[in-house]
């Protein structure tokens, strides 16, 4: 998309997000400089993904090189792929790798898809998903496959749940819902007639059905954004590590069990201190970060350069490519190193050049870095 086709809102979000150090939720592509060879390697997943197939791409960066950015870029071509994806943080208190039950609910909770990327889109899941179905059935005049590939109490859960909705039963739709989100307890359960709810041992059938419920709805697959704030090796204990180290190896497998997934995990040099015996299997699809090399940078400094101008409606002569890349020169010398660095230490020094016409970037780069 051309800059000058990006609505003001959007402009300013993108500047805030890029003067805060963090990455947008959306836009991101316009900022995907640099990155069109790892961009490239999810295309190729997506097409393994899509048929049928489940795959697990590790990136690797150090701090400020723009995991999460790409987690985002990820997201965003993924939605124009036909994908739902769900976004996790993973930290260890709140969802740990190693409880797959709390990486399920999180999942759950966050999968968007194109159409309902505003809220959860679980209920709207289920809603087309009945839709289909009863299509399906009356065109057919058959069992749909839908039905015949969903495990015995997931479809159990789906019974409670339409009949909530069809006979007005709120309490029992509502509890239904908690199910599928992981919620519920096993008196719970028993009040819907289930001998079972999300467990480390059935996270990731259970999460299965609900990719092969996207994918009679038209959509494609289903992509898993994993940003790990805390690292596997920082767990605790020897038995969460070796735990959570399983459970990543268990994605890389989860092509029988989890059908059209791609879960991508964004991590830093020190989860590779502590892999265990017999994980080689879970790194075949490794990315590791880079650098920004100079033309790089100079080209990601024009995209916030006009960004700023469309986001604060102004315009000057002086901040070309010379003085860009002189800046970009200025910067490095001062040791600011990663793309986080640099992009911050850029929108400062156009806010400045915006408040204050009569100074140069070179001016104001010198005081900033």
């Amino acid at each position: 998309m051309c800059i000058r086709d990006i609505p003001k809102a959007a402009a300013l979000a993108l500047v805030e997000s890029c003067r805060q150090g963090t990455a947008p939720i959306q836009g991101a592509l316009v900022l995907a400089v640099g990155r069109e060879d790892i961009i490239d390697s999810m295309k190729d997943d997506l097409v393994h993904v899509a048929s049928r197939g489940s795959c697990l791409r590790v990136i690797n960066g150090v701090f400020g090189m723009g995991k999460t950015l790409t987690l985002r870029v990820f997201q965003e071509y993924a939605h124009r792929e036909g994908f739902a994806t769900s976004f996790l943080t993973l930290s260890s208190r709140e969802c740990p790798m190693d409880d797959l039950p709390a990486i399920y609910r999180h999942i759950v909770k966050g999968i968007r898809v194109a159409r309902c990327l505003d809220r959860p889109a679980l209920e709207y899941i289920l809603e087309e998903w009945a839709r289909k179905v009863k299509e399906d059935a009356m065109r057919r005049k058959v069992v749909p496959w839908a039905l015949s590939e969903l495990d015995t109490c997931f479809k159990g859960a789906l019974t409670q749940y339409y009949e909530g909705v069809r006979f007005g039963k709120p309490e029992k739709t509502d509890l239904a819902l908690r199910w599928f989100r992981g919620e519920t307890t096993v008196i719970d359960a028993r009040r819907l007639g289930l001998n079972s709810n999300i467990s480390p041992e059935n996270a990731l059938r259970m999460l299965g059905n609900l990719t092969r419920m996207l994918r009679f709805i038209g959509v494609r697959g289903l992509v898993t954004l994993l940003d790990e704030v805390d690292a596997i090796p920082s767990l605790p204990t020897a038995a969460r590590r070796e735990e959570a180290y399983v459970n990543l190896l268990n994605l890389a497998r989860a092509a029988s069990s989890t059908p059209y997934s791609y879960f991508v995990y964004a991590t830093t040099p020190a989860f590779f201190e502590g892999i265990p015996a017999g994980f080689s299997e879970a790194l075949k699809n490794v990315t590791t970060l880079e650098q920004l090399t100079s033309r790089e940078l100079t080209e990601l400094a024009q995209e916030i350069r006009d960004l700023h101008f469309q986001a604060y409606g102004w315009r000057r002569d002086g901040l070309g490519g010379s003085s860009l890349r002189r800046f970009i020169r200025t910067c490095t010398y001062n040791s600011i190193e990663t793309p986080r660095m640099f992009v911050r230490t850029l929108v400062a020094a156009l806010d400045v050049c915006e408040e204050n016409r009569g100074l140069t970037l070179d001016q104001v780069g010198r005081v900033l870095s």
